[in-house]
């Protein structure tokens, strides 16, 4: 696959086509942004949470995420484009030749809920004088699906001469390791020659960092009942519970002694059962750790600082309050940075205790340069420190194009032209299908600045992706297609082949 280089007078033409095409694209969108906030809400209404542990044949990630594929493919059929079912691990909605397209991948599974939302998870409740939606996937990546496929409406409406076909390939497991173009992958799928990924932010990603996750788990017998939080690798906890057998009033007097802070994000209650008590912290993305407040961290500080537990889960919890005590390594010894891609960061994202005992789920992020078996021989050295023993941890490598790569600057130009801003290409450590995908670009959909406007109607620590009332600014959307319109035509006119 070869992209040719642009010159100066072919660069003058193309930022005038690009600029007639926003606005013919702005033009289409207002007469159809009723149906395609309909669409999202439809598609987001669906529960898909990936789980590998409900696979059926057809179903690999389980009845919900065949469900949502199943709509989506439907909704293409209804606009007329072909389809294909692959197998249930994604599905691809085609206009025009699918053996030499330009793709779209986006994905359709979802993280899970959580607790505390103001509005209804799976509602896609649409607010109006904030021409937003919120909901569980509105914003994380329904939306980039139904966008995909109002593109190629657009695309033939507008009677675009492309002389590529363009594919939507919508995945079902994204948020899980993305086993669905991983195996897609190793079975022989023919990929397109380019394909963008709308599930970043503009303008162009160049590289993203290695992903660590998995689980480590340590012997915790005695007083410790329970202790459950988060559901996610790739969510920072904001809720962690446990149940003690212990006096309640014991409980109250060595929880009272802990610092103010400390103290106000623990709440204490007696059950039949013994004495429970919840900690609150902040949910964000695990790629964007000091967004947020681990309630892990929280309450096994608080178990390990009140003298509550006895028993070798006395060990296991203070072990895991030290794990837990930063956001980049430094705990372990496996702080890195570099120039690419900034630092390294490590959170403890999941814990249960089963059958005495604790098993913990981590996430890090690692950067381009960090040599990952190094990396390994690190933290497992102070995972045993610990107690702590590792239990199936994967590894995802970087994904990493050159900044001065000719895609890159072809994507970049575009969106330079149409939102005339000087935003330069990035790196970042949240995983997207381009480390899946062959000769996937992540591109958009997020724009720079636009999500300050969601703290005009919903509290800090709501809003995000990944976190309660997930929100879906209707703005970006249209943006985002606009720019893919053109950045479709541009890469069209100077793909070989």
């Amino acid at each position: 696959m070869g992209v040719r280089i642009l010159t100066l007078e072919r660069r003058d033409i193309m930022k005038r086509d690009v600029l007639a095409l926003a606005r013919q694209a702005e033009t289409w969108l207002e007469a159809h942004k009723q149906e395609m906030i309909e669409e999202i809400q439809a598609v987001a209404r669906i529960p898909s949470v990936s789980r590998d542990d409900m696979a059926e044949p057809g179903a690999p990630f389980g009845p919900d995420c065949r469900r949502v594929l199943d709509h989506m493919l439907q909704r293409g059929q209804a606009y007329g484009f072909s389809t294909r079912d692959l197998d249930g691990y994604a599905g691809v909605i085609s206009l025009g030749d699918p053996e030499s397209a330009i793709g779209i991948v986006a994905h359709l599974d979802v993280v899970p809920v959580g607790d505390g939302w103001i509005y209804p998870p799976f509602g896609a409740t649409y607010l109006p004088e904030h021409d937003a939606l919120i909901g569980r996937g509105v914003d994380d990546n329904k939306s980039a699906a139904i966008m995909g496929l109002f593109l190629m409406r657009m695309i033939r409406d507008l009677r675009l001469p492309l002389r590529h076909g363009v594919s939507l390939y919508c995945g079902t497991s994204e948020e899980t390791g993305m086993q669905d173009m991983h195996t897609l992958v190793e079975r022989g799928e023919q990929f397109p020659a380019v394909s963008l990924v709308p599930d970043a932010g503009f303008p162009v990603n160049y590289g993203q960092k290695g992903n660590l996750d998995g689980f480590i788990a340590a012997p915790a017998s005695g007083n410790l009942l329970a202790f459950d939080a988060g559901s996610a690798h790739n969510i920072v906890p904001d809720l962690a519970e446990c149940l003690l057998d212990a006096d309640i009033e014991s409980v109250r007097a060595a929880v009272a002694a802990l610092d103010e802070a400390l103290r106000e994000a623990l709440t204490v209650m007696g059950t039949e059962h013994g004495v429970k008590i919840s900690a609150s912290g902040r949910a964000s993305h695990a790629a964007d750790p000091d967004r947020g407040i681990n309630a892990i961290h929280l309450l096994a500080r608080a178990l390990t600082e009140g003298r509550l537990l006895t028993g070798t889960c006395r060990e296991a919890v203070r072990g895991l309050c030290e794990l837990t005590g930063d956001n980049h390594g430094q705990s372990e010894g496996a702080a890195y940075e570099d120039e690419i891609s900034g630092k390294l960061t490590l959170v403890y994202s999941i814990a249960h205790l089963t059958d005495g005992v604790l098993r913990v789920g981590l996430d890090s992020r690692y950067p381009i340069t960090c040599p990952p078996d190094q990396l390994m021989g690190t933290l497992e050295k102070a995972w045993a420190e610990r107690g702590y023993t590792p239990d199936v941890i994967h590894n995802a490598k970087p994904f990493y194009i050159p900044k001065d790569d000719p895609r890159i600057a072809v994507l970049q130009e575009v969106y330079e032209t149409i939102t005339g801003r000087d935003d330069q290409p990035y790196t970042m450590g949240g995983g997207t299908y381009s480390k899946a995908v062959p000769n996937a670009i992540s591109f958009g959909m997020g724009m720079p600045g636009l999500s300050d406007r969601i703290r005009d109607f919903l509290p800090e620590g709501h809003g995000g992706a990944h976190g309660r009332d997930e929100v879906l600014l209707m703005e970006k959307v249209e943006t985002c297609a606009k720019i893919y319109l053109a950045a479709i035509a541009v890469l069209d006119d100077v793909i070989d082949g």
